[in-house]
């Protein structure tokens, strides 16, 4: 398994301060963005702060939001309300009776489902069986008994978990296609009820699907009716595709149970396509460790802009206010400033005084709300500019891994790449493939990235040369082209978006930037790659759950030959895509289903680069952070 190191704030050990923004000089509080594996993000705040659930224990809040890669953003919390705390929901402990029963494929649509659900410990003879649907009550006599596979979660291998379950999983096949079947799962003397789920058709059928990018926060409460709304407006839907970062801890029970909870039968009728994001790795064991944490800003009037230097190198941004303007250049710095990180604020101080010998020697400090001092060491000050830095103890997490939970939540394609099974896959369903592609692991490791890289190029070739597929269609978790402050991914970009030029992959879809961005691609006029300029891949970020960033100044300007043609911000969105032989009707709904944006991929007759025509609501106003409620994490 692939490690990386991580350091994280101990909330056990410090608690977080809340202050307000001026009024005179509203700044919104900083939000730490994703990045790669959980890695230490430890910030101006004499801490770094959880963008993470605002339910869970202490420990749990501290959780960052940036990982590997430099992170950091300027999306913000709004408001006094960012201060509101929750106590955690609970989540239901594992019983002799299944439960979490999620629908996957792991193999042809047309001809099998696969199933899996959770008992405690002592149930060991799981199996489940499969019938035809019909109109009469008796159809469950011509059901078939197919034994399952079990696997136990070890929950003790991982700090603070202790919940233990068994995992059972089957995958039904020699299914009739495009038929419609009832199955149920136990162990022959408790059952669940009776669950419909309809095999793929055979041939390229016109079908639909639901896309959401990141659940991850604040599942349970807010993510449910997103789920639940996108299933009211398109229950005859045949799959759902999940964009990465399911849940914010990686390995935490209570979060899978609430998102089993928030999706509840729908995840158990439709069949789930998900790849990981980077909150589905984390470490299973954490110590304390002192770390030096590097600052340097700028100011400029009432407002502050620096850079916190992580270890190891990586940084993030930061922002911060004061009421009034410095009595002059010189007193630029001087004086009380409040910032915020992940919805917590504190205050940096910077005085200056006398040393020994007469010359003026500048001083600063960080402050928690009950006092406790965080002196800047090697302070060095010019102009309205400074750096320094401070020592905290923090907790270093061990290695990253997959979730415990994924390969015993889900059964999905093993057609990947060695040691990638179930989470790097494709499956074929009525003339479109589907491409699930690690971008975690790729992210952390230059060889993974290398292997995905080839078997994504033999895939792709594959499709592109079977008359079968009239579609592409590929999804991961960090966007090729991020719509968030200090975020790049390039060298996923440079490894695969020749491929999605070169095989006219239709449409990418990903999430981690929790905003909104949609835009295509312009393909090559001339040379041995040329395709038509008319055309070129869609690509889309999207946000379901609760947790909300800002879109970059620049939205895509910095990226060359794509421009962001649809921006989205402070908005929990799903996606309904309907596919026929020449065109995908794409269309984004917000969680009341409201439309959003619409497009249409048309294919031309000779095969070529598809053309993206836009719909309304796509030129009518984009939501904002200003032009909707004031985003507080609930």
């Amino acid at each position: 398994m692939l490690q990386v190191s991580m350091l994280q704030v101990s909330m056990l050990q410090v608690s977080m301060l809340q202050v307000s923004m001026p009024q005179a000089s509203p700044m919104r509080q900083i939000t730490y963005l994703c990045a790669s594996p959980p890695l230490l993000v430890a910030v101006l705040a004499f801490v770094v702060a959880s963008c993470g659930p605002s339910s869970g224990s202490p420990a749990d809040r501290a959780r960052t939001d940036t990982k590997t890669s430099p992170a950091g953003s300027n999306a913000q919390v709004h408001g006094q309300a960012a201060t509101r705390s929750h106590s955690p929901l609970p989540s239901t402990r594992p019983g002799p009776y299944p439960d979490r029963i999620v629908l996957n494929w792991a193999r042809d649509p047309a001809s099998t489902l696969s199933v899996t659900w959770r008992t405690d410990s002592t149930v060991t003879g799981a199996k489940a069986q499969v019938a035809p649907a019909t109109g009469s009550p008796s159809f469950y006599t011509e059901a078939r008994t197919v034994t399952a596979e079990t696997q136990p979660l070890h929950a003790h291998r991982v700090d603070g978990e202790h919940v233990s379950a068994n995992y059972h999983s089957v995958t039904f096949q020699g299914l009739m296609a495009d038929t419609l079947y009832a199955y149920r799962v136990g162990d022959g003397e408790r059952w669940s009820e009776w669950f419909h789920a309809r095999t793929a058709s055979a041939e390229p059928e016109p079908f639909s699907f639901v896309y959401v990018g990141d659940a991850q926060n604040n599942v349970r409460s807010h993510w449910s009716r997103l789920i639940r709304q996108a299933y009211t407006d398109a229950p005859e839907i045949d799959f759902l595709i999940h964009a990465g970062d399911l849940v914010n801890n990686a390995h935490r029970n209570v979060e899978w149970g609430h998102w089993n909870a928030a999706g509840g039968f729908i995840q158990s009728m439709v069949p789930n396509i998900a790849v990981p994001g980077n909150h589905e790795y984390g470490g299973y064991q954490s110590r304390m460790v002192e770390a030096t944490i590097g600052i340097e800003g700028e100011a400029s009037g009432t407002k502050m802009t620096g850079t916190v230097k992580l270890p190891g190198g990586d940084t993030a941004p930061f922002k911060a206010t004061r009421s009034g303007p410095p009595a002059s250049e010189e007193s630029a710095l001087l004086g009380t400033w409040e910032y915020g990180i992940g919805g917590y604020t504190g205050t940096l101080r910077v005085r200056n005084g006398q040393t020994r010998n007469g010359q003026n020697g500048y001083s600063a400090t960080l402050q928690s709300e009950e006092g406790s001092p965080y002196p800047l060491q090697d302070l060095s000050v010019s102009g309205n500019r400074f750096s320094g830095e401070f020592v905290r103890e923090m907790e270093q997490e061990s290695g990253e891994k997959l979730s415990i939970h994924w390969h015993r939540q889900f059964t999905l394609p093993t057609n990947g790449p060695d040691g990638m099974e179930e989470t790097v896959y494709y499956l074929d369903h009525q003339g479109m493939r589907v491409v699930g592609l690690n971008s975690e692991a790729a992210k952390m490791d230059e060889e993974v990235l290398r292997t995905q890289t080839e078997w994504l190029r033999s895939t792709l070739r594959e499709a592109e040369q079977d008359p079968g597929i009239r579609w592409t269609v590929v999804t991961f978790h960090h966007p090729m082209f991020s719509s968030g402050e200090g975020r790049n991914n390039k060298q996923l970009r440079e490894a695969w978006r020749p491929l999605f030029d070169e095989h006219n992959v239709d449409l990418v879809l990903q999430g981690h930037d929790h905003t909104y961005a949609r835009g295509q691609t312009k393909n090559l006029k001339q040379g041995v790659s040329a395709r038509s300029p008319e055309g070129g891949t869609v690509y889309v970020n999207s946000v379901s759950g609760a947790k909300m960033y800002e879109i970059k100044p620049d939205r895509w300007e910095d990226f060359d030959g794509v421009e962001m043609e649809r921006g989205g911000e402070n908005t929990q969105l799903y996606q309904v895509v309907r596919v026929g032989a020449d065109t995908i009707q794409f269309r984004a709904y917000t969680a009341t289903g409201a439309p959003y944006d619409a497009f249409d991929l048309v294919r031309p007759g000779d095969g070529g680069p598809s053309r993206m025509i836009e719909r309304p609501p796509a030129h009518r106003p984009e939501r904002t952070h200003e032009n909707t409620l004031e985003y507080a994490r609930p």
